[in-house]
């Protein structure tokens, strides 16, 4: 069963602070995601959840990236991911802000994260490829995709030439030098579902 959304004399930033545990995470995702737009948040979170599992990831880390998931596309502010990662450092979560700042396109906002937030390392890192990984497999309405359909997807919507769309080839590309990002991109497309 869905958390239900806070009610109205919940705070903002109570959400936040409390924003490291996925639980609470998704439940400000539900809050402010229009439901066409919350299937995907959901898809990504579910996709992220199987990946982190199957790769063995640590709990600290894997509650980071399913927390990250669900904040992924919270676009709160003018800002968009940047101010979704500054609310989250406001909250103290250091690293989940990093890992919301360096999701997949989030570069191409403004001057991008690099200087404001450094790129995570460790467990940190990996998580952050997982959660690449669980946005460009999933699409808009929550179901698996191959990475070749996801950015098929997002050019079809944005146009070939967006940034965002060069992000997501880019970042592919990266991952794709990885032994364990090819096998979570494999795991993640639809043949392996």
């Amino acid at each position: 069963m869905r958390p239900g959304p806070p009610s109205a004399s919940e705070d903002l930033g109570a959400f936040f602070r409390a924003c490291a545990d996925p639980r609470t995470a998704h439940r400000l995702a539900e809050a402010v995601r229009p439901p066409g737009a919350y299937a995907h948040t959901r898809g990504v979170a579910q996709q992220a959840a199987r990946l982190v599992h199957d790769a063995g990831i640590e709990p600290p880390a894997r509650r980071r990236i399913l927390a990250a998931a669900w904040l992924h596309d919270l676009g709160l502010a003018a800002d968009g991911v940047r101010g979704t990662a500054r609310a989250v450092r406001r909250a103290g979560h250091e690293e989940l802000a990093r890992i919301v700042a360096h999701q997949v396109g989030a570069e191409v906002e403004g001057d991008g994260p690099a200087a404001e937030f450094p790129r995570p390392a460790g467990a940190s890192r990996r998580a952050l490829a997982a959660l690449d990984i669980a946005i460009v497999t999933t699409d808009q309405t929550g179901g698996r995709v191959t990475p070749r359909e996801g950015v098929a997807a997002v050019a079809a919507a944005r146009g070939a030439g967006d940034p965002r769309v060069r992000a997501l080839v880019v970042r592919i590309a990266e991952l794709a030098q990885s032994p364990e990002a090819q096998a979570w991109m494999r795991a993640a497309s639809p043949a392996a579902a």
